[in-house]
């Protein structure tokens, strides 16, 4: 555990959705609990949720804070995607207004005249 001194108290309810790991819960004083550190992963993206407290408390000098923050880093950043970037598709002259083999909006144009 992480025992920080003082800090500004946050409690649930904590409107998020459901995280992929619950990493921190954060324990206070009065029995309050607070969902402090979770992970989220979003298409090609990961997000590393982290309330260690409040800046008026100098918990982000803390060094097990900072550590944390290091660790929430290097993991959002690992595992970089494999996703190719997309393929840029150009257009002949005259071909801007429907595309080629466009099936849109200008698809039944003559039909609904």
């Amino acid at each position: 555990p992480i025992e920080i001194p003082a800090q500004e108290m946050y409690g649930e309810q904590f409107d998020i959705p459901a995280p992929d790991e619950l990493i921190f819960i954060s324990s206070f004083t009065g029995g309050e609990v607070f969902r402090s550190g979770c992970t989220f992963r979003r298409g090609n993206g990961k997000i590393f949720y982290f309330s260690p407290g409040d800046q008026d408390y100098p918990v982000y000098h803390h060094p097990d804070v900072l550590h944390v923050i290091a660790n929430g880093a290097e993991w959002a950043a690992a595992d970089p995607s494999r996703r190719e970037l997309p393929a840029l598709l150009r257009s002949e002259a005259g071909d801007l207004d429907t595309g080629r083999g466009h099936r849109g909006a200008t698809h039944d144009k003559e039909g609904a005249e």
